[in-house]
């Protein structure tokens, strides 16, 4: 970013992505999507990633990468 206070960082999934019905709830506890693994984890990282950023007054976002995943 060319902002001198700002830090931008992105991570690229070019997973199958997240429906868009989906979008609005990724980020809150305990949510997985219904084509997740068994024993794939809780559905609490995006949501713990998101209190820490939060904590620092940062932000913390998803959007769709062209091709495919967020």
């Amino acid at each position: 970013s060319s902002a001198p206070d700002r830090v931008e960082l992105r991570v690229v999934d070019r997973g199958p992505g997240v429906p868009d019905a989906a979008k609005g709830h990724i980020f809150e506890p305990f949510q997985r999507l219904g084509d997740a693994p068994r024993g794939a984890g809780v559905g609490l990282g995006l949501a713990v990633a998101r209190g820490f950023t939060e904590a620092i007054g940062a932000t913390l976002t998803a959007e769709d990468t062209p091709g495919g995943g967020l």
